[in-house]
């Protein structure tokens, strides 16, 4: 892997770090910061289809030729850069290296079908405890959580996108969580005080996140 590193660069909220409309030479991964996987649509709207953090590879579908979509750095990022000729040989040379970037496509696709499902067939207090559930989890792994309590530098309008609701209609559900006593949003920075009753809630299982 070290051989294929090309460098680190960095980008700006609201950068655009991969867009599936080009073919780069390079697959970007996570380095620092928060990015989001999206779809636009002629109206000016988007769907966000994951978010995307440290450990976490930008554009890996675009090693094969089905990539759909765009990264967008969310907060200042940065990305290291792998040379994707460097990699498919090494990928070819390494079978074990090979296995592990077919694990994170499985857990890639696994995350979009748990989306998929919480968007059409939950009720929105439901699919957000869902979604801080699975960024917990994740963010855990890398050793960015504090007990039950992590930065979340998501606006209201980000969060929507990514949930399908307004904006008005996301602070409405924040303030149910809250009410119940689920938990403490203040300054990005998100406090589970129950995160059994909001596991319950969410429904949630992380296996999808284990290949």
């Amino acid at each position: 892997m070290a051989s294929t590193v090309m460098g680190i660069k960095t980008y700006g909220r609201g950068e655009t770090i991969f867009d599936s409309d080009k073919c780069p030479s390079h697959l970007h991964v996570m380095t620092d910061g928060w990015a989001a996987r999206s779809i636009s649509f002629k109206d000016g709207s988007r769907q966000i289809t994951d978010f995307l953090v440290v450990g976490d590879p930008c554009d890996l579908s675009a090693l094969g030729h089905g990539s759909v979509g765009r990264v967008t750095a969310l907060t200042s990022a940065s990305v290291t850069l792998l040379n994707r000729s460097a990699l498919a040989a090494a990928t070819m040379a390494h079978p074990r290296l090979a296995s592990a970037f077919l694990n994170i496509a499985l857990i890639e696709q696994s995350t979009l079908r748990i989306w998929l499902a919480y968007m059409g067939r939950h009720d929105k207090a439901t699919h957000l405890a869902h979604l801080f559930c699975e960024l917990h989890a994740r963010l855990r792994r890398v050793e960015l959580v504090g007990d039950h309590s992590f930065d979340l530098p998501l606006t209201h309008e980000v969060i929507a996108d990514a949930t399908g609701m307004s904006g008005v209609h996301v602070n409405r559900v924040l303030q149910q969580l809250r009410r119940d006593g689920l938990i403490r949003l203040h300054r990005h920075h998100l406090e589970i005080l129950q995160p059994q009753r909001l596991r319950d809630l969410a429904e949630f299982d992380p296996a999808y996140l284990f290949a």
